[in-house]
């Protein structure tokens, strides 16, 4: 995943609610799925790494999962699906299973971010600074400013 990602994906979650932030994570799933299909041809541990990264974003997204639902109980077998098609991918050297794994996860990320449209709740983050995008100073690109007019107020308060 290239910095540039990273930031993006650093930008979103510091601004979204709890929906967007699953869709997120699927995203950045799929930006490691991504990576280790770039990677396959080489092999080794660029491969492994993107394949690693990809399962410890599944693991989150199995590790938040509350049991007190019963949407919980149906989402565990697919995350642990993915999770078991990543490592047989590693192991075996194939892009088959990781083409399965982004299949499943692929109907749950539509699911998901269907939901998150919906979603009018509040930014999980509070006390975070706020994104304006816009055209400025340049004709050709999008610029990203943030403007903190609480600034003595941000981080943690005691």
């Amino acid at each position: 995943m290239t910095d540039e990602k990273k930031k993006e994906f650093t930008r979103r979650l510091s601004q979204c609610n709890s929906s967007e932030m699953v869709v997120i994570q699927f995203e950045i799933f799929f930006t490691y799925l991504d990576d280790a299909q770039e990677c396959f041809e080489l092999g080794g541990e660029p491969f492994k790494q993107a394949i690693r990264h990809a399962d410890a974003v599944l693991e989150r997204l199995q590790d938040s999962l509350d049991f007190k639902y019963e949407l919980a109980k149906q989402l565990y077998p697919l995350y642990n699906y993915g999770r078991r098609q990543l490592a047989y991918a590693q192991a075996a050297h194939k892009k088959k299973p990781i083409s399965n794994a982004r299949n499943v996860m692929k109907k749950l990320y539509d699911a998901f971010a269907q939901i998150a449209s919906e979603d009018e709740s509040e930014p999980v983050m509070h006390n975070t600074q706020t994104v304006y995008a816009g055209y400025t100073y340049s004709k050709n690109s999008l610029n990203e400013a943030t403007i903190d007019h609480t600034s003595q107020n941000r981080g943690y308060l005691v």
